[in-house]
Parts: structure tokens; C-alpha cells; sequence
């Protein structure tokens, strides 16, 4: 017999019913989308701290209306108008607040990052400096995580405002591509993290000026101040622009930057005791260092954490 294919409305809403059903036969308080399988780890963090006593179901990725399994943002928002205090999804922002898109908010039951994406809420800088002492039971006081990622986010500023006129304005003028390559280091194989990193700053600063020298040689008449004067208002300055940017790319850097501390750390000690420490294989420090990385959520320090903290007051 033939039957008529389901509407994608009427898809999306029967998959919504079934996930607050099943969330219900698993005892949980709600079903909550996410756009992959590393997003659980985060946000199960974010909701056992504020909510001990609650219980969640957490689906990475569903079937679209062809049925193939499929993931991401743009998977999560399909379910937009069948989501409730039941049902609801938990995104990375990207650029969304930063260009405060309508409807992405926790009223239409929806948590976002507030930063471009989780990676970035573990790069925090404030818990980043006693990492290597967890890695490797061993004190930093080579390396200050939180000057570093000050002053690189000082050198990266003007250049991501340039890059957020453009995405509104003509994104093909200055591309998300060609921003996370300018805003990347170029270092190969490990940085050079003396001085704290100077050398390594340096270079990304001379490739950050060249471009910033050639837009203001181009567009000469533009004014960044009002959009400086916006985006401060919701938490970008020239001290947090890592925050904003592609969280991949800033979590690969602090991974980089922490394998590199960890690595002279160790070598110091074994020189230090005269080869009585014992060896360590530094390259087997990968989930270490990834673990440690994803445990640090600095609850209560920084506004977009606490924005999370408040959408969760209001949605429970």
C-alpha cells in the first residue's frame, strides 16, 4: 500500500516527541540535542554542576527527514519550534552572539556557548597555568598561559573586527578561511615558548599588521569605533578576542603551548637530578593533557559562564 511521504514539519515533530518519551522511560528531567558526541562531555559537565539532582538524555546527532544520521548546528535548530523545558538544544555560538541572531536564546529554549565554541570555555585562561603541575605532578614557572593569551588576543583585536564588518557586510572580502589562517601561528612541529612566547607573537604580529595596513589602505574611510563600542557591550574586547574566534584552532594552540611546557618541565627536573628523575615518554601525554583541557570550566569567573549559569536559572 502506498503511503504518502511525512512532511518535514511533521518529521521533526514526532522525532521531537520521541526523544521527550524516551528521556522520560530513562527517568530523566529532559532530552537535550547536541551537535556531536565531544558536546555531551561539556555540557553534562555544565548541568550536573548546576544540577546535581537532575538527570539528562543527551543525543548527538539524529536522522534528518531522508534518514540519513546527521549532525551539527544546523541538524539541532531543525527541531526549533518543538522545543520546550522537555526538549530542548545546546549549540556553539559561532558568530550567532556576536551578531545577536533573533530567536537563539534560552526563551526559545536554546543554549549556546557564548563564546564561538566549547573548546573555548576550556581555554580559559585563568586555570590553564596549573595544568602542567596536574600532567605532570610538577609546578609551571616557565610559562604564563594568561599573558600569553592576553596579548595574543591584543594582536588578533582590530584585525576580528575587521573580519565581523565584513561577515555582515561582503563576507567574500574577508572569509572565515582566510581570518583563522591569518589569526593561526605557523609554528610546525612545537612553539617557542621563551620570553613567554615573544618570538612566535612577533610573527604573527608583523602577518597581523600586513593585513590590517592593506584594509585600512583599501577602505580608508571605514570606522570600526561604533562596532568596537557594540561588541564591548557583550563582552569583546582586545583581552577576550580568544574567546570569539574558532574554538578548534584556540584549543590546538593551548594543547601545543602545554605539551611544550610539560615536555620542559620534565626535561629540567631529569637535568636538575642529574638522571635519577625518572624517564617519561612526553609523547604519551596526548589524553593527559586533552583530560586535564576539558576539566577546565572556571565556574563563576567570566561572563559567558555566568550567562550559561543564568539561562539555566531560567529555564529550571
Amino acid at each position: 500500500m502506498f503511503r504518502p511521504p511525512i512532511s518535514k514539519e511533521k518529521y521533526y515533530y514526532h522525532a521531537a516527541k520521541r526523544f521527550m518519551m524516551d528521556a522520560q522511560l530513562l527517568r530523566c528531567r529532559a532530552a537535550i540535542h547536541v551537535e556531536d558526541k565531544d558536546d555531551i562531555v561539556f555540557w553534562s559537565t555544565i548541568f550536573k554542576h548546576f544540577r546535581p539532582n537532575d538527570r539528562f538524555h543527551f543525543i548527538a546527532g539524529s536522522r534528518n527527514e531522508k534518514g540519513h544520521e546527521t549532525k551539527g548546528v544546523t541538524q539541532c535548530l531543525k527541531y526549533i519550534k518543538y522545543l520546550n523545558p522537555k526538549f530542548f538544544i545546546c549549540i556553539d555560538s559561532d558568530y550567532r552572539y556576536l551578531l545577536q541572531e533573533r530567536n537563539i536564546d534560552i526563551n526559545h529554549y536554546i543554549f549556546q556557548t557564548y563564546t564561538y565554541s566549547f573548546e573555548n570555555h576550556h581555554c580559559y585562561e585563568e586555570g590553564l597555568n596549573d595544568l602542567c603541575r596536574r600532567i605532570t605532578t610538577l609546578p609551571n614557572h616557565l610559562f604564563d598561559f594568561r599573558q600569553f593569551l592576553k596579548q595574543y588576543s591584543n594582536i588578533v583585536y582590530k584585525l576580528f573586527l575587521w573580519h565581523l564588518y565584513f561577515l555582515v557586510a561582503d563576507p567574500k572580502r574577508f572569509s572565515i578561511a582566510e581570518f583563522n589562517e591569518l589569526a593561526s601561528f605557523e609554528w610546525q612541529r612545537r612553539p617557542d615558548i621563551r620570553q613567554n612566547g615573544r618570538k612566535e607573537l612577533n610573527i604573527l604580529k608583523n602577518k597581523v599588521d600586513r593585513k590590517l595596513a592593506q584594509l585600512r589602505r583599501a577602505y580608508p574611510k571605514a570606522d570600526l569605533s561604533i562596532l568596537e563600542d557594540k561588541y564591548k557591550e557583550i563582552g569583546l574586547t582586545p583581552d577576550t578576542t580568544y574567546l570569539f574566534i574558532r574554538g578548534h584552532n584556540v584549543y590546538d594552540m593551548v594543547y601545543m603551548l602545554n605539551r611544550e611546557v610539560c615536555k620542559k618541565v620534565l626535561r629540567q627536573a631529569k637535568d636538575a637530578s642529574a638522571g635519577t628523575h625518572p624517564r617519561v615518554n612526553l609523547f604519551g601525554y596526548r589524553n593527559s593533557i586533552d583530560d586535564q583541557l576539558k576539566k577546565n570550566i572556571q565556574f563563576g569567573a567570566y561572563p559567558a559562564i555566568l550567562k550559561i549559569e543564568e539561562d539555566i536559572h531560567t529555564l529550571f
